[in-house]
């Protein structure tokens, strides 16, 4: 690897979104989607978002924290960027479609779908982590 090819490495890695990065590298990862206009969203990111990160660094399990502004632009496909493709598989297992949204993948394939039940999410990241 040439001096040039490493530097574009490591600065488009410190650019990228930790979580991502994690994401990225680990086969499990918990998914929460959410908006900042949904009061239980915000209490999640605020109340345990971050036990759910200590445990998914400690279990090596990836935690992606998708928020968008508003919750009425949850439909639309695309809101969520890069990371809406997975979303919208994931609905397909929810009768609604509504945040605070979470579920769980491994290798990049749903495995489990919670809908706003982090609990449960929670608990089947650490089993997936743990096989």
């Amino acid at each position: 690897m040439n001096k040039r090819s490493f530097l574009a490495i490591t600065l488009t890695a410190l650019t990228m979104n930790t979580s991502a990065v994690f994401a990225a590298n680990s086969p499990v990862t918990f998914h929460f989607y959410g908006a900042q206009d949904c009061p239980p969203c915000m209490a999640f990111k605020r109340d345990h978002l971050a036990d759910v990160q200590a445990e998914g660094r400690a279990l090596g399990f990836a935690v992606e924290d998708n928020v968008i502004a508003r919750t009425r632009d949850v439909p639309d496909v695309g809101v969520y960027g890069e990371r809406d493709p997975i979303l919208r598989i994931a609905a397909q297992q929810l009768e609604l479609t509504y945040p605070p949204i979470f579920f769980v993948s491994r290798d990049g394939q749903v495995m489990s779908v919670h809908g706003p039940h982090w609990q449960d999410a929670l608990k089947a990241a650490q089993s997936l982590s743990q096989k």
